[in-house]
């Protein structure tokens, strides 16, 4: 591959990985993400103890989004979770929602299409602190129930790998 190709090829998987809000490890024992460049940086260990301890989950989607919802109260029993009722706070907060389209569509390499935030209960807030934030890459025409059980899938191997 000649040079100006490699250079085109690096560029667009940084502007990806730019959109996409992807999460990467952190080295520091805090479970948190933080976000420098639209790129959030997470600790998987600190995020996957916050998990284990935690005993009811809240679901977040956007407004009318049922079948999303129920993927989460899914995803969460399997996580052997209680979800908690509609208008209360759990220990986490499970959002899944669409990300903003950047309008750009190069090759068949993908956009990120959806993320998954957990956030860890912290009172007065809306939803607290994030802990993790899973991102799904895939082509912009994919219907959005499809997009949904690839990132929950994508989210339980991450967790089966642990």
């Amino acid at each position: 591959m000649s040079g100006y190709w490699m250079g085109c090829v690096v560029v667009m998987l940084g502007a990806l990985v730019a959109a996409g809000g992807v999460a990467r490890a952190q080295s520091a024992n805090e479970a948190r993400c933080t976000l420098e460049k639209q790129v959030y940086t997470c600790n998987w260990p600190a995020f996957v103890r916050q998990l284990d301890k935690a005993h009811t989950v809240a679901v977040e989607t956007e407004s009318l989004d049922r079948f999303t919802a129920k993927q989460l109260r899914e995803l969460a029993g399997e996580l052997g979770k209680t979800v908690a009722p509609e208008d209360e706070l759990g220990d986490l907060t499970f959002l899944l929602i669409p990300m903003q389209s950047t309008g750009v569509h190069i090759g068949p390499g993908g956009e990120p299409l959806a993320t998954l935030r957990i956030y860890a209960a912290l009172p007065g807030t809306p939803r607290g602190t994030l802990l993790w934030a899973e991102t799904y890459t895939g082509q912009p025409d994919r219907p959005w129930a499809a997009t949904v059980h690839a990132l929950i899938q994508q989210f339980q191997v991450r967790l089966q790998k642990h």
